[in-house]
């Protein structure tokens, strides 16, 4: 079954790394010794970054085997075996335990009592990390540089899947290392690192607004004769006056025919009417002489205004 091959595999690893510790213990190189987990908060000191407190003989054995400064440790969980890596303190504390930072114990879960394996170790410095926010909170911080590098002097080493914790006051933001160059893990002591930033965790992305439909216009049927065929009404109530329609012109060219008789009379104001012969009348005088001649020029009458 498929979770008997993961305990046998579990198993396995385990023997390894016990078979590892006992062969480093006979090369009498490097340092390395179970201890018992404990928290930092038993000797009263703080629980931010990831510096622990070792017994005195750890200190004797290190500089037995010549150790170098800054020293640095990687912390494996003995029955899980989850690691990370820290910087040590001070020497001084119970013999057979390590006190370990609260946070510094989430990450291979360790808890009070636990058996953890203290191993010797060096690492590159970091050059890069990438951090990811667990609120959005973090992004609002007023000078996150500065930010950083006041909180970071708590942890001598990063290790990619570890969470660190950037105190702001009383404010506590924590951070994920998501990434770190050139290996997974790195110190962080005397060394100009850049920092990058992913996602917060609860970070939600706004709905994108939907684009507006387009509604053409349905096509006039009666524009081209009639565009304004509202109602009108006056502001004082009154009844509005309805201009009739204009009378449709006649066509050029068209006859007289069916004319009133007033539209062939001019009028002068103050004056006289004076009847206008309609088109292609002839004069009824005629002249003594040629036919063709017998209709005067100027007939009509003279009339002063």
């Amino acid at each position: 079954m498929q979770w008997e091959s993961k305990e046998e595999e579990h198993a396995r690893e385990a023997e390894a790394a016990w078979q590892a510790y006992l062969r480093q213990q006979r090369s009498r190189r490097g340092w390395a010794q179970y201890l018992r987990c404990r928290p930092m908060s038993q000797l009263c000191k703080s629980d931010d970054g990831n510096w622990v407190v070792m017994p005195a003989s750890a200190l004797d054995r290190l500089q037995s085997v010549g150790a170098g400064y800054p020293m640095l440790f990687r912390v494996q969980n003995a029955a899980t075996l989850a690691a990370s890596h820290c910087g040590v303190l001070e020497f001084g504390c119970e013999e057979g335990f390590v006190h370990v930072p609260a946070h510094a114990m989430a990450r291979p879960g360790l808890e009070e009592g636990d058996l953890v394996l203290m191993t010797s170790t060096s690492l590159p410095k970091a050059t890069s990390i990438k951090l990811r926010p667990h609120t959005t909170d973090f992004l609002g911080a007023k000078d996150q540089k500065e930010l950083l590098e006041h909180n970071l002097k708590n942890y001598s080493t990063v290790t990619v899947g570890d969470t660190i914790t950037v105190a702001e006051g009383e404010k506590r933001y924590l951070l994920d290392v998501v990434e770190a160059k050139p290996a997974d893990a790195v110190s962080t002591l005397d060394t100009d690192c850049e920092v990058d930033f992913a996602t917060p965790l609860d970070y939600v992305q706004p709905p994108v607004a939907p684009a507006p439909v387009k509604v053409a216009a349905a096509p006039c049927q009666d524009c081209g004769e009639r565009r304004f065929v509202g109602v009108g009404i006056r502001m004082d109530g009154k009844p509005v006056e309805q201009t009739p329609p204009p009378a449709p012109t006649p066509a050029v060219g068209s006859s007289g025919k069916g004319k009133s008789a007033s539209e062939n009379v001019l009028r002068f104001f103050g004056g006289r009417s004076v009847a206008v012969p309609p088109r292609g009348a002839k004069s009824a005088k005629k002249v003594d002489g040629d036919e063709d001649k017998d209709a005067k020029r100027f007939a009509g009458q003279k009339y002063t205004l």
